[in-house]
């Protein structure tokens, strides 16, 4: 289980999106939720349940929408193309 005190620039963590082991590069704050953005260009928050990496699958940068594959339903994704 991660320490959320201890992780800060150059700490390694396992990215939620790709599960490579990763540096973080910044740390970042978004209206009060913590956002991690790592070498893999990929930016992880953490889950308040399970305290594991969570990806972050909000559609705007200026927002954190946790999402953790340990405590949150499937999202479907939709493949289908708009025409």
């Amino acid at each position: 289980m991660l320490n959320i005190s201890d992780i800060k620039e150059g700490s390694i963590v396992k990215c939620a999106f790709c599960k490579k082991e990763t540096a973080v590069q910044f740390v970042s704050d978004y209206n009060g939720t913590t956002a991690y953005n790592l070498e893999c260009f990929h930016r992880n928050a953490i889950c308040p349940t399970c305290n594991e990496m969570a990806k972050d699958v909000s559609d705007k940068i200026s927002e954190i929408q946790k999402h953790c594959v340990n405590c949150d339903p499937a999202i479907d994704v939709d493949d289908e193309d708009d025409d």
